[in-house]
């Protein structure tokens, strides 16, 4: 920035405090609205580090330019306590703090035994943990200038931090000294990882030059017990906002990824978070918005693995990823590839690697092979069985994916290639050890050969315990809703009970009724949900299923509508809408109508907030479509278009 003023602008937009025309931004405002700590040491110690998105701050020494920002107090008094606050931007981290001290103790070649300002950071690299003790030395007017030093250690003599820029000021009122430091992550061990970092801030008070001691050392929190670094803003910022809109604020990424994907060459952020794919970046969709997809998983831990790769040669790295999923049968892991270069995740392919039941399981592997010059071969192998064989493994090939090559089957290995269009075979080696199943001899005793028997087909009750039992919950505790409609396949009804946020339907059309479909909610807590129906809103004949949920940012909270439908390989989402909004007895609540297979939402009706009391603005990064406002809108009546429900 090329002035105080700018700076203080950039600072507050990236905050979210500044509010145009008096309006409010939701999710995004409100979000971080609850989401700031009100800070003290103990409030600190129970949270993290809040560190804002900038896009360049100008080392000054003075923090009239950080008046917007929420500084965190440490220790108290006019001896020994500061104020501080962290920011970053693509190159670094920036610390500004006033020190209430009545003396600074500070020599020509600063060491660990005098006045500083010292952040202690955590960084975790593999296997390995990076720690620093980063030193904001302090200048004497007239004697030495303010230096940045650290140690590789806590507690260790610092060296000079090359790089680093620092300059002190002094304070408007009374004893002490301001600091404003840029400390640059390519001299930060393990500085490229910073976002995942843990760490303290504590200021050093020693007694004399003579006999340097430590006279005083409040801290964040000890060294022993470091809080998370929380990124706010940039990527970390369309995260907050997406978890908040799906009431998963408290939710933390299973991996955090950086590559190119999609757009010009700046590197995107994905997360995998929840059962959620997020895709977003300062290139992608222009900087102004994100993608997300949800995976076909039961719970977070289902994401068994993530990396980034290019496998269709075009210079944009896809994604692969390992999921684990269930049904009363056992359980399968997929090696699954999503594009990401398009309007949004998309699934392009995918190869079961594992099967498992009750007796036993089988595996195979994949590995990507390098390649020159083209799109690389992805090559599977059968691998081994444990406690199935021929006879005793009876499970159809799946046809959502490619099948999982059986030990003792036909083929050995095959590899695919990216040819433009798809990921097509290009290759298989038959399996040396395959023999042809021998056909069965009639039994002399008997004149005509028995009929096979069919596999007996688990009731809905069978189905449900083993549901029960699958997700431990309790004998006799009875479903919050429970409803019997065709929701699938032919016009047979379906059976769907919600436990809390947990649907399952079971039924003839879910896998022939030989299975279950389970999802769970997407609320913060059973209370949050505030409404389950089934009703026809495509013209199909069938049901969808729509789910009203309750997010709150503070005082504010809201109800989203969202309609999933089942279909023959998913649950895909068709629609995410808001519904109503309230702030005490302030409100708006619209009207949602199901009828003659069509949905209709119309505006409603409103109390207290109306044309010229509305304190909101529509966020452009919100998953849900807008709210629909009583003196402005007009009814909106859906129809299917696709896999989405638009009007």
């Amino acid at each position: 920035m090329r002035n105080a003023a700018n700076k203080r602008r950039r600072i507050a937009s990236d905050l979210h405090v500044l509010q145009s025309g008096g309006a409010m931004r939701l999710p995004v405002s409100l979000l971080v609205g609850a989401m700031t700590i009100s800070w003290s040491a103990t409030g600190a110690a129970q949270a993290g580090i809040r560190v804002h998105s900038v896009e360049s701050v100008r080392i000054d020494g003075s923090l009239g330019d950080w008046r917007d920002a929420t500084f965190t107090e440490v220790g108290s008094g006019d001896d020994a306590s500061m104020r501080f606050a962290v920011a970053a931007d693509d190159r670094g981290l920036y610390v500004g703090a006033e020190v209430r001290d009545d003396r600074l103790v500070r020599t020509g070649n600063p060491g660990a035994r005098e006045d500083a300002v010292i952040l202690t950071l955590s960084i975790g690299e593999g296997r390995r943990t990076q720690l620093s003790d980063i030193y904001l030395f302090a200048g004497v007017s007239g004697r030495s200038a303010a230096r940045v030093g650290i140690a590789s250690r806590i507690g260790g003599p610092p060296r000079e931090m090359a790089g680093a820029r620092i300059v002190e000021g002094p304070r408007r009122a009374g004893h002490g000294y301001v600091v404003e430091a840029f400390l640059p992550f390519a001299r930060i061990p393990g500085g490229a990882r910073w976002d995942t970092a843990r760490g303290t801030i504590r200021l050093r008070d020693v007694d004399s030059e003579a006999h340097p001691e430590v006279e005083a050392e409040p801290a964040l929190v000890p060294t022993s017990a470091l809080v998370p670094l929380l990124p706010s803003g940039g990527a970390s910022g369309a995260l907050e906002t997406f978890l908040a809109s799906q009431g998963m604020s408290a939710a933390r990424p299973t991996f955090d990824l950086s590559g190119d994907v999609a757009e010009d060459p700046r590197p995107e952020r994905v997360f995998v978070v929840g059962r959620f794919v997020l895709v977003t970046g300062p290139g992608y969709r222009g900087g102004q918005s994100y993608s997300f997809h949800e995976l076909p998983i039961d719970q977070p831990t289902d994401a068994r693995s993530a990396v980034l790769r290019d496998l269709t040669g075009d210079g944009k790295a896809e994604l692969l990823l390992v999921i684990r999923q269930r049904n009363a049968q056992g359980e399968r892991d997929l090696w699954q590839v999503l594009s990401l270069s398009g309007d949004r995740p998309t699934p392009v392919f995918g190869i079961e690697t594992r099967k498992a039941t009750r007796a036993g399981s089988i595996e195979s592997t994949v590995r990507v092979l390098r390649a020159r010059g083209s799109a690389p071969e992805i090559e599977v192998v059968a691998g081994r069985a444990q406690g199935l064989d021929r006879e005793s493994y009876q499970e159809a090939p799946a046809d959502d994916v490619q099948a999982i090559l059986l030990p003792w089957g036909p083929i050995r290995s095959r590899r695919y290639r990216w040819n433009g269009r798809a990921f097509a075979q290009t290759s298989e080696r038959p399996n040396p050890d395959y023999r042809e199943p021998e056909p069965a001899r009639p039994n002399p005793t008997t004149s005509a050969r028995p009929e096979p028997t069919a596999p007996t087909r688990p009731s809905e009750e069978e189905l449900l315990a083993a549901f029960r039992r699958d997700r431990n919950i309790r004998r006799g505790v009875q479903p919050t809703h429970r409803f019997r409609t065709n929701l699938a396949g032919d016009r047979e009804p379906e059976t769907a009970l919600v436990y809390g946020r947990q649907l399952v339907v079971v039924g003839p059309g879910i896998q022939d009724g030989a299975s279950w479909l389970f999802y769970e909610i997407p609320a913060a807590s059973d209370d949050d949900l505030v409404r389950v129906e089934a009703a026809d809103v495509t013209g199909d004949g069938r049901g969808e299923l729509l789910f009203t949920v309750r997010q709150r940012f503070g005082e504010v909270s809201r109800e989203v509508l969202v309609v999933h439908q089942i279909a023959g390989r998913g649950f895909p989402r068709l629609l995410q809408v808001e519904v109503a909004r309230s702030n005490g007895s302030a409100f708006v609540r619209n009207e949602v109508r199901t009828r003659g297979g069509r949905l209709e939402i119309t505006p409603g009706n409103a109390r207290e907030w109306g044309a010229e009391r509305w304190p909101f603005t529509q966020d452009p990064n919100d998953s849900a479509e807008a709210l629909l406002l009583p003196w402005r809108d007009r009814p909106i009546r859906y129809r299917l278009q696709g896999a989405r429900l638009v009007h």
